[in-house]
């Protein structure tokens, strides 16, 4: 059992660790002790993900249960994403009440990689609209509380991307994530940027209300000034980017949330370059545990409901290298983390 510590206007409420809240980006936990048990969950210690969307909800779809001591009239466990938001409003942070607009549109790029409207069949499937209160107020919770989740994928994550910069081309090379929420992955980006090359990065996110956070941690990381950097709305199942036009796809903790994955990979499949590199890393079906599987399959439609569409089964990493999804892995593969359960299995690497 974990605690996290959540600081808004300098106020801090620590609160005991039951639910994940992770998938592109926020770990958040509640004690078991102050939330009913799911039926499948009955006698096994068991961490729940609520994950952040690329789809139907974007990428910070995250569902957080928690009871509050102080007060009883706080005293009623938050029940899912909604009611998460709620109670967010009174955080006071600041950031979140800041109005996305200016924030959102697209900055000047040196390597001007076209931004194109998707099909109006495809954005009316899967970008559908979306409440911006919401988005504000989870935007604010997000960017406060997935510092833990992020140190223990560190080394990873690092090494990782360590091998996508090696291997990005001299001049201007585009790079596109999906799901950027608030940029995490700003620090592991920063190196790709050297005398002779700097990259056109290009942020694709629903949640159009993340970009004051993902702009901070590109400003944190030193990528800001150095880089090119526009934040766009969008979805991974309509990327709004032109054919071929990406030297390397950036996709974290977000294809258990969207609503059709091999659509997502098709369409990354579409805008990268040929040879061009796509790195991923997602939670998946364990393939280690066949107790933990039977678990994630059993809770899965649990999960759906109450975090924005996350899927606890779903097999990644052979949606990417299946026939259909036209990549080959490069690198990486299957592996469990240690310390959050059923949130261990994940795939990553790199693909081509």
């Amino acid at each position: 059992r974990l605690s996290v510590r959540l600081r808004c206007n300098k106020r801090t409420m620590r609160t005991p660790v039951f639910a994940a809240a992770l998938c592109c980006s926020l770990i958040l936990h509640s004690t078991t002790a102050f939330l009913p048990t799911p039926p499948a969950l009955a006698g096994r210690s068991t961490i729940l993900p609520q994950c952040s969307t690329v789809s139907t909800r974007g990428p910070s779809g995250i569902a957080l249960n928690m009871r509050a001591k102080n007060d009883a009239a706080d005293s009623l466990a938050f029940q899912g994403r909604r009611g998460m938001l709620r109670r967010l409003a009174a955080c006071g942070c600041g950031a979140c009440l800041v109005g996305a607009g200016a924030l959102v549109s697209p900055g000047q790029a040196n390597a001007l990689a076209q931004i194109a409207e998707p099909t109006a069949e495809l954005k009316a499937k899967f970008d559908i609209q979306r409440n911006s209160v919401e988005d504000e107020q989870f935007a604010c919770g997000m960017a406060t509380g997935m510092e833990d989740y992020e140190l223990t994928a560190e080394t990873k994550k690092k090494n990782l991307f360590a091998a996508l910069v090696a291997g990005l081309p001299r001049g201007e090379p585009v790079v596109a994530e999906l799901g950027m929420g608030s940029f995490p992955n700003a620090k592991y980006l920063s190196a790709a940027n050297t005398k002779d090359r700097k990259i056109d990065l290009i942020g694709i996110d629903p949640n159009d209300k993340m970009a004051p956070y993902a702009r901070r941690n590109a400003r944190k990381a030193g990528l800001l000034g150095k880089s090119s950097l526009r934040i766009v709305h969008g979805v991974a199942e309509a990327i709004p980017l032109e054919t071929a036009s990406c030297d390397a796809v950036v996709c974290t903790l977000t294809l258990c949330s969207v609503a059709d994955p091999a659509q997502a990979v098709a369409e990354i499949r579409r805008v990268l370059k040929p040879g061009g590199k796509f790195l991923f890393w997602e939670h998946v079906l364990s393939e280690t545990d066949p107790d933990l599987a039977r678990s994630q399959k059993s809770l899965t439609a649990w999960q759906v409901k109450r975090a924005d569409g996350c899927h606890l089964d779903r097999r990644t990493l052979q949606t990417i290298t299946a026939e259909g999804g036209g990549f080959k892995l490069e690198s990486g593969g299957y592996f469990d983390l240690e310390g959050y359960n059923i949130l261990n299995p994940t795939a990553a690497g790199i693909a081509v």
